[in-house]
């Protein structure tokens, strides 16, 4: 049996990402799955793994938009997985949040105000 070795829970939510990557290349994607450590996207472009790439995003919850100095671990049959080199507490915070109620079986919209 193969043991997980992910730190942090994952949950399967599309969001829109946009991939830059630090030669000025860009490209318009969909996450296949989210956690607080990372996101799997599939784009259209081919990183090679240890890429430095930003990953901007917003997530569902009505909250700022994230943008995240993030690294390529590797290739999957669904994208690339990336591995979030840089995220402030607050949004690592809101990632805890929409994947546990997404694992629950809700998803945090909006706040009402």
């Amino acid at each position: 049996m193969m043991e997980e070795r992910r730190k942090h829970p994952r949950a399967t939510i599309s969001l829109d990402v946009t991939v830059w990557h630090t030669s000025g290349r860009e490209w318009d994607g969909e996450s296949v799955d989210v956690s607080p450590g990372g996101l799997n996207v599939k784009f259209a472009g081919d990183l090679e793994p240890g890429s430095m790439v930003t990953l901007i995003f917003t997530l569902p919850d009505g909250g700022p938009m994230i943008s995240a100095l993030s690294a390529v671990v590797r290739k999957s049959a669904e994208g690339q997985c990336f591995a979030f080199a840089s995220l402030s507490y607050a949004d690592l915070v809101r990632l805890q949040k929409l994947v546990r109620a997404h694992i629950a079986g809700s998803s945090p919209g909006p706040t009402p105000s």
